[in-house]
């Protein structure tokens, strides 16, 4: 994702095991869709670690100094590309809430507060 014209991901990195069986699918893809994704996004810095004896995990680096870690144990490469999409088209922030939840077309029938209203009845 960009904002205002700078891509917010800087850097995307591959940890993975050379042996376990939680890998398979990494390894499977390496050379081949995540090189594809590589030219797709020459914006991002990739980095290939490798972890013995660990699971897969993905680690995202963002513009804003945020990182986020999507663990892969077990998935498949359809999933790992997905994954891989979804840090790219995330800014690294934390999801904000705009405006209030009911926006009324129509002003209210009985108008207005005001902290100046005299309630006292007059006809006594």
């Amino acid at each position: 994702m960009s904002k205002n014209g700078v891509w917010q991901l800087k850097k995307l990195a591959i940890n993975y095991c050379e042996f376990s069986g939680s890998s398979k699918y990494i390894r499977n893809i390496l050379s081949s869709k995540v090189e594809k994704f590589k030219k797709v996004n020459p914006q991002i810095e990739f980095e290939y670690n490798i972890n013995r004896g660990s699971h897969p995990y993905l680690t995202a680096t963002y513009e804003s100094g945020v990182t986020k870690t999507v663990p892969l144990r077990g998935r498949t490469e359809d999933k790992v590309l997905k994954h891989m999409q979804n840090l790219k088209d995330v800014s690294g922030e934390k999801p904000r809430k705009f405006g209030d939840r009911y926006i009324s077309k129509t002003q209210s029938i009985q108008g207005l507060w005001n902290p100046f209203i005299n309630f006292s009845n007059n006809e006594q």
